[in-house]
Parts: structure tokens; C-alpha cells; sequence
């Protein structure tokens, strides 16, 4: 009998709060709003072989070919063989379009995602040196390589030009 009442008691809870006047309140309001812009804009240097160089604008996910395109697209003498126009660009990017009778574009090594056996082919990395490097990861920087003593400044010299920490 009293699971009855209990029951009873519920649903007429239930119909006067459904009957009940709703008051000038609507609750939680969820308002969405656009970022402002600029926030997840990526800056990126661009120089070299193209119609316009200097800082353009990229969003997040962009290609080189998309801060080329950008940057007034390339010139005709422009040597584009020498670019990864696929790899992803990060904010803070320099990207230098080569013109063709400059050398070849040296490609930088990966410091956070080069292998054991890439890094071995740096002048002064070796194995013990490669494999530290990359227990070390995430690097924020290539300065991290002397900061965190994972390379003596002799090394650093030799290999400065050579590395990126993407």
C-alpha cells in the first residue's frame, strides 16, 4: 500500500511541475561565439623565389604550397623541385623558395622525429649520442641539444644548420 502512495505521489509531482507556469527564466544558456581572429592563425616567413615575400597568414593544417600560394605563388624561375610543398607548416616557419640557380635546398633533419639511424649520419653523432636525442624527445627547440647536454658545443657547431625541432 505504500509503494502505491509512493507511485501516486510521484506522478501527480510530475504533473504539476509540467502544469506549473514556467517563469521568466530559462535556465543555462549556452551562448557560442566565433574566436577572434587571428587566435589560431599561423605565422610564417616566406622568402626566396615568390611574387610577394614576407609574413603571410596560414591556418592550421596549411601545406608549404599553401604559404607559397600566399606569398603570390612562385616565380617562374623558381625551383620548387628543392621544397616539400606537402609537409605542414607550424607557426613561427621560415620557408625559403630557392630559385633555380641557387644550391639545392638542404633538407633538415628532424630532431623529434628522425630515427636512431638518421641522427647517426650527423657529423658527431654517434650511436650513444643519436640514442639519447631520442629518449629525450619531445625537444623544444634545437638549442635543447646543448641547453640539455645531449651534444657538446663542438658538435653544435657542426650540426646547427643541419637540424630542426618540428
Amino acid at each position: 500500500m505504500l509503494n502505491v502512495a509512493l507511485i501516486a505521489l510521484a506522478v501527480i509531482a510530475l504533473i504539476v511541475l509540467s502544469v506549473r507556469e514556467r517563469t521568466d527564466s530559462a535556465g543555462v544558456e549556452v551562448q557560442r561565439r566565433e574566436a577572434p581572429v587571428g587566435v589560431d592563425d599561423l605565422a610564417v616567413y616566406v622568402t626566396g623565389a615568390v611574387a610577394s615575400p614576407g609574413v603571410v597568414t596560414a591556418a592550421p593544417g596549411d601545406r608549404i604550397a599553401d604559404v607559397v600560394d600566399r606569398a603570390g605563388g612562385a616565380l617562374p624561375e623558381a625551383n620548387l623541385d628543392a621544397l616539400n610543398l606537402a609537409l605542414r607548416v607550424r607557426d613561427e616557419d621560415a620557408v625559403h623558395v630557392p630559385f633555380e640557380d641557387e644550391a639545392t635546398a638542404v633538407l633538415l633533419i628532424d630532431v623529434n622525429s628522425a630515427s636512431q639511424d638518421t641522427l647517426e649520419r650527423l657529423p658527431g653523432i654517434g650511436a650513444a649520442r643519436a640514442r639519447a636525442i631520442v629518449d629525450a624527445r619531445p625537444l623544444t627547440s634545437v638549442e635543447d641539444l646543448v641547453d640539455r647536454a645531449l651534444v657538446p658545443e663542438s658538435v653544435w657547431e657542426e650540426i646547427r644548420t643541419l637540424v630542426t625541432a618540428r
